[in-house]
């Protein structure tokens, strides 16, 4: 709605009222642009109903494309035809009578009584009435008389507010309309409270402002009378009770900060706000611009109530799915009520293990909304991504659904798109991909903690083959880049199952290796006809063999019975290419963020190496990010995006963190936090620390850097303490740009 448009105001009004759970909705001023934004983001709007005739009213919700409608006409209320009853698309208090009626809950509120207040149209407090106590559309607008709906299923009664006489704290005492369309509807724990002391809204009841303002407030369930001072009197009786019924309701709250009766205004002069309450105890809060930044008033998740179901797990299209029933519905399923909608938030425990490559946790960027429901669903506009859980738009006549996994590949290239890049897996990053799938999952590649094996593929190349005493000298010795390490560092490191106190070994190691595929077993035979040497898989090998260089058959019989030793060379993707020794520090930091960033509820997200091309208007060049690490987090937090840069030895160059930093600061602050990992297996050097130092400013602390001393412990900053006098936990991105700044930086406070 338009500023000062009151008749949409009031319509606003009526039409959340007629809805179960309206008391909920926010009331937008489109004309307040950054206000509308904060509001739109803070109540995690699922649509928007325009209500006005301007252009600017009707075009607002186009600001908005990733909420699309999902009702037929793009409508809340249809009044029906001549052939069609009345119909609303959500649920509504006609439903939540016809579910309540047989319920015990229903048989107190009636013994209670239902009370309607009414009012005189020309009463100078008629639009706090209003806000304060419910009304409905008329019939004649929506096609139901929802009036008259509750006196027949109420037995109500209807009372009369004189504008000479005080308000009567029976308005607070009986079940009404505004009781009605919050029934039943309790906070979720997903959203953590911010301000929320009950209390008075203390404004002026010919000021739209002050009334959408107490509004939104009570629609973030603080309970609010709003109070004119204009019209003191009327409140003489109103204010002590209302008061003493706050009072009562906070009483056993557990903090005494949470045990606060309060003050609201949008006046600057708070002392002479607070007069009307005389010698009251009353903390003040006062609303200004910032107030719906999520850091201050939060809106709470309202739902029914939750139930656990067990998901069947299936496969389709190469893609995991999970099918599961719906709990018992909390509203009437009558056909009368087939076309109305709500939200059934599902949020899934556990996770896909064994598939790195796929996920049901998606992070909260409701942009992604249409991908999103795309991917994992089936109708486009059927699907709202919410804090730590994903919304479908059900029907009441639902009862089961379904949804796949999400690509984790898909999710990267649409995160930087909003960077406006294009992002494709690279040949690096395939490479990186296969050997981490060889090794079991990122997890497998904490055998590259060791100095040894790193040291075992850089010596011997994909054409090169040893022995294993050869490759038993490599691990077990000294690495000559890290002169100070030794395998007994590592003899308590969990590789593969082995006897509870038995230590690792490079035996073990080297037959761990060879298990997962790494190494390939063979011989080396000699070709008679032409001296060369050659090495012959066992897959194949056989006592006539033909040399693969001159094309001679012989019998290799004679060599095979007098070799002592079989021989061993790279495989797979390690074999094949002689740049996959870049993979190896890649998967080594990828494994030490999941240990570090491990959670049990939410689901991580990785990808090796993408190249990043930039769209048509996008500033900068085609680049190569090491890795990608995505970390969902639960509003209002912002979720993480982890930049990666990768070497064995180095050097990190200016321009690759360069590169890193166009990209961080390309992607939307609104939505995302960004970090940049620079990770080498040897020290950085002073001009490394001071391009790296470039990633931070007075606001962010960004740059996170870690040598073999943080990746090679199981945890990442065990060996920093001896080492450069630095603890740190590294349980959280913070936690590991702070340790950064202690260690290279020089400067161990906190940002601003």
């Amino acid at each position: 709605m338009r500023a000062g448009d009151f008749n949409a105001f009031r319509r606003a009004v009526r039409y959340s009222c007629a809805l179960w759970g309206g008391r909920f909705n926010p009331i937008v001023i489109v004309d307040r642009e950054e206000e509308a934004n904060r509001l739109i983001d803070l109540f995690r709007v699922d649509a928007i109903l325009s209500i006005g005739e301007t252009d600017e009213v009707k075009n607002f919700p186009k600001k908005y494309p990733y909420l699309i409608d999902p009702f037929f006409h793009d409508a809340i209320f249809a009044k029906g035809g001549e052939h069609e009853h009345p119909y609303v698309q959500v649920l509504d208090v006609h439903n939540a009578l016809a579910h309540l009626r047989d319920r015990p809950e229903w048989k107190s509120i009636m013994d209670k009584g239902v009370r309607l207040f009414t009012w005189q149209p020309d009463d100078p407090l008629a639009d706090v009435f209003l806000a304060q106590l419910g009304g409905y559309p008329s019939a004649d607008e929506v096609g139901t008389d929802y009036r008259a709906l509750l006196l027949e299923a109420s037995e109500g009664t209807e009372h009369g507010l004189d504008p000479s006489a005080p308000i009567s704290p029976d308005t607070i005492e009986y079940p009404g309309i505004s009781y009605l369309a919050r029934h039943g509807l309790r906070r979720h724990y997903n959203i953590n409270s911010g301000w929320n002391s009950p209390g008075f809204f203390v404004g002026s009841a010919t000021n739209l402002d002050d009334l959408v303002c107490h509004w939104n407030l009570r629609a973030c369930d603080i309970p609010l009378w709003f109070v004119d001072p204009q019209h003191l009197g009327r409140y003489t009786a109103l204010i002590p009770a209302w008061e003493k019924a706050m009072r009562e309701r906070v009483a056993n709250y557990r903090h005494e900060w949470d045990r606060q009766v309060a003050v609201w205004t949008q006046q600057e002069d708070l002392d002479d706000v607070c007069k009307p309450f005389g010698g009251a105890k009353l903390s003040r809060c006062r609303v200004s611009d910032g107030i719906w930044n999520g850091r201050n008033v939060r809106a709470p998740t309202m739902h029914f109530g939750q139930a656990s179901v067990l998901g069947v797990m299936g496969s389709e299209g190469g893609k995991p799915k999970v099918s599961f029933a719906l709990s018992e519905k909390p509203f009437h399923g009558d056909t009368w009520f087939y076309q109305q909608h709500l939200v059934a938030s599902v949020s899934f425990i556990g996770g896909l293990y064994g598939d790195e490559q796929h996920t049901f946790h998606a992070p909260y960027v409701p942009e992604l909304n249409e991908f999103y429901a795309r991917t994992m669903h089936f109708h486009y506009d059927r699907l709202r991504v919410e804090p730590e859980r994903l919304g479908l738009v059900i029907d009441v006549a639902d009862h089961d659904s379904f949804l796949y996994a999400l690509p984790v590949g898909d999710l990267m290239e649409r995160v930087f798109g909003m960077a406006g890049y294009e992002a494709k897996l690279s040949s690096a990053g395939l490479i990186a991909r296969q050997l981490i799938a060889r090794l079991g999952g990122v997890q497998g590649a904490r055998v590259f903690k060791i100095p040894g094996v790193r040291r075992l593929l850089k010596t011997h190349g994909p054409g090169a083959s040893f022995t294993k005493k050869a490759a038993l000298q490599i691990i077990g010795s000294k690495d000559p880049d890290h002169p100070d390490a030794k395998f007994s560092d590592h003899e308590d490191l969990h590789v593969e199952p082995r006897a509870r106190g038995e230590k690792l070994t490079a035996d073990a190691v080297f037959g761990h290796l060879v298990e997962k595929g790494l190494f390939r077993i063979g011989a080396e035979l000699t070709c008679p006809a032409c001296r060369m040497n050659t090495w012959t898989p066992l897959d194949t090998l056989k006592q006539r063999v033909v040399c693969d260089l001159c094309g001679h058959e012989h019998d290799a019989t004679r060599q095979l019975t007098d070799c002592n030793e079989w021989h061993y060379r790279r495989s797979g993707v390690l074999g094949a290419e002689k740049n996959a020794q870049g993979a190896v520090p890649v998967s080594l930091t990828l494994q030490q963020l999941d240990t570090s960033f491990h959670s049990g509820l939410h689901g991580n997200m990785y990808s090796p190496s993408l190249e990043l091309t930039p769209k048509e208007g996008t500033e900068g060049a085609p680049c190569e990010v090491d890795f990608v690490w995505i970390i969902p987090r639960a509003y209002p937090r912002k979720t993480v995006v982890i930049l990666g840069e990768c070497k064995d030895q180095g050097p990190i160059t200016a321009e690759d963190i360069a590169n890193l930093k166009r990209i961080a600061d390309a992607l939307p602050r609104k939505r995302f936090k960004t970090f940049v990992v620079l990770s080498q297996l040897a020290p950085f050097s002073d001009e490394e620390i001071k391009n790296a130092k470039t990633l931070n400013d007075e606001y962010r602390r960004r740059a996170i850097m870690l040598t073999a001393r943080e990746l090679e412990p199981y945890f990442i900053y065990e060996w920093t303490k001896a080492e450069v006098g630095v603890e740190g936990r590294g349980g959280t991105p913070e936690d590991m740009a702070d340790a950064t700044e202690k260690i290279y930086f020089g400067n161990g406070d906190d940002p601003h």
